[in-house]
């Protein structure tokens, strides 16, 4: 499965999550990252790989074009008959998908895989035999080290130690550590968790977010999310440090970021789809007829505006 990904272009985004899955796919599986994503309404190409684009892989990005490669851990089906529909294409890497799981009914939602993309591509790496005991997880920089900057995308530790998801975020890492095979890596996430306190998480989480929001790297959320990464058609110098900075503590060289970048712009937009729309979306991936290029259930059914799209710009 993750193996379909082997020397492809890569779109990721620039939070902790997409930021390191995309350097381990270019360590492993020797990915070329094109462009960046800000996970909302913006994307961004290196303008020589436009091209490239039809043939790439968007990582922690769930794209609706069944042709489009993607892997990602967002809940994207609407109900068992949706999961039966997305499981069957080999472009969709979900492990939604893999461990059935959907925005219907609800007690499935309250079950959805509650970790980052990262952590989901380190067990398809090791179910795929892939030898990852190179990567040096206690490498550190200003007391953070490369194992607590994994744990920390999308907020996996405080989720599996202090949080109202703990029996779900337990069942998912015996999930994980399976489909790995009990790989070195992913045994080790728990292993460090199972010795990690609930102070320990919390001022980690901190400190992260300090560092990551403050100078120079000044990013937008806790999480090391940019809203916009150009200055003009170039990255910004800001941006370029702290993309250095989380390669410098992977100990993985970080793909070209002196290039020039071409920006695209859609419409981010919140709903709660009726049961028509829902259909709607299950057999043509539109909503009023009109085509959606991303989207994710984020909030159960019974909360307002629980379905997060996006739409070409006309």
């Amino acid at each position: 499965m993750i193996e379909l990904l082997k020397n492809k272009p890569i779109i990721i985004n620039t939070d902790l999550d997409g930021l390191i899955s995309g350097l381990i796919l270019k360590k492993y599986l020797n990915c070329r990252v094109i462009g960046f994503s800000n996970s909302a309404e913006k994307f961004w190409l290196d303008k020589q790989s436009v091209n490239d684009f039809k043939d790439s892989c968007f990582v922690d990005m769930y794209v609706a074009n069944p042709d489009t490669l993607a892997i990602d851990q967002h809940i994207i089906s609407v109900n068992e008959e949706h999961h039966n529909l997305l499981s069957q294409n080999p472009n969709k890497i979900n492990p939604n998908l893999m461990n059935q799981r959907c925005f219907l009914p609800n007690n499935s939602y309250y079950n959805k895989y509650p970790f980052g993309t990262i952590h989901f591509i380190i067990a398809l790496l090791e179910e795929a035999g892939i030898d990852l005991t190179d990567l040096n997880l206690q490498e550190t920089a200003q007391n953070l080290s490369f194992m607590d900057l994994i744990l920390r995308s999308d907020d996996a530790m405080k989720t599996t130690i202090d949080s109202n998801y703990m029996q779900n975020a337990s069942e998912w890492w015996e999930w994980l550590k399976n489909t790995s095979n009990n790989g070195s890596v992913t045994t080790a996430f728990t292993t460090y968790l199972d010795n990690t306190d609930v102070a320990y998480a919390t001022n980690k989480k901190s400190e992260i977010a300090r560092v990551l929001r403050g100078t120079p790297f000044n990013c937008d959320s806790p999480d090391g999310g940019v809203r916009e990464i150009l200055d003009g058609t170039r990255i910004k110098e800001g941006v370029k440090e702290y993309l250095q900075f989380i390669a410098d503590i992977a100990n993985i060289e970080l793909f070209d970021i002196n290039a020039d970048f071409k920006t695209y712009k859609g419409l981010a937009k919140r709903t709660s789809l009726t049961p028509q729309q829902q259909n709607e979306l299950i057999t043509s991936n539109t909503i009023n007829g009109q085509e959606i290029f991303s989207y994710a259930f984020v909030r159960t059914s019974n909360r307002e505006n629980n379905f997060s799209y996006t739409v070409k710009n006309k």
